[in-house]
């Protein structure tokens, strides 16, 4: 069955986005039409760039908000929406839904899949709200929400570790957990103050 794609393809979107070059892609693209696979994965696999680089540039090409699933906390009952079936198969993770508004809410790693969309549309009965989200993110979302899997705690050092504050739909959140978000972020903004008159004391002493 033919892909079909709305709008600029991946590859081209992270052209623009200064993600990949040109000729990254084009050794991409081959690289895909000879072994199959999707072309996030391959450019992976080649080392022309990373998964965090690929979800941001893809979000903000497109203008769409960005979750970070290592860190969210979903619903349980969220595994109701959309088929594990679907999800498993197009890389799609299940965030929410705003039945009034006759949509849902979900996470993929490529929004240019027109395919995947339309699957989820057709099992649902919503239209569906993309967000953007690492593949293995998702990976990891589907086998904790819907398998049950202990979620992995991040180390220092890893890349889930360090995350980029609102990365996360601030309308997927309860008021509790906006509450809880703020007052984390400005603990942080603390942390930060008090790692630099660290860092200018010792200088000092250094001095």
């Amino acid at each position: 069955m033919t892909r079909r794609h709305l709008g600029p393809r991946l590859g081209d979107l992270l052209v623009q986005a200064g993600a990949i070059t040109a000729p990254q892609l084009e050794r991409a693209l081959t690289e895909q039409l000879a072994w199959g696979g999707r072309l996030g994965q391959v450019l992976l696999s080649l080392g022309f760039t990373d998964e965090v680089r690929i979800a941001t540039a893809i979000a903000r090409q497109l203008g769409l908000p960005a979750v970070d699933l290592d860190r969210a906390q979903l619903r349980p009952d969220v595994t109701q929406l959309l088929p594990l079936e679907l999800a498993e198969r197009y890389g799609l993770m299940p965030l929410g839904a705003r039945p009034v508004e006759g949509r849902l809410l979900v996470a993929c790693f490529d929004p240019t899949d027109v395919g995947a969309q339309t699957a989820a549309a057709k099992a649902t009965g919503l239209v569906p709200q993309v967000h953007v989200a690492t593949a293995s993110s998702i990976d990891r979302a589907i086998r904790r929400y819907y398998y049950g899997e202990a979620a992995p705690t991040p180390t220092p050092g890893d890349a889930r570790f360090n995350v980029t504050r609102n990365t996360i739909d601030p309308s997927l959140l309860t008021r509790t957990e906006r509450d809880l978000a703020t007052r984390v972020t400005e603990l942080e903004q603390r942390v930060e103050e008090l790692t630099r008159l660290v860092e200018r004391l010792s200088a000092a002493a250094v001095e």
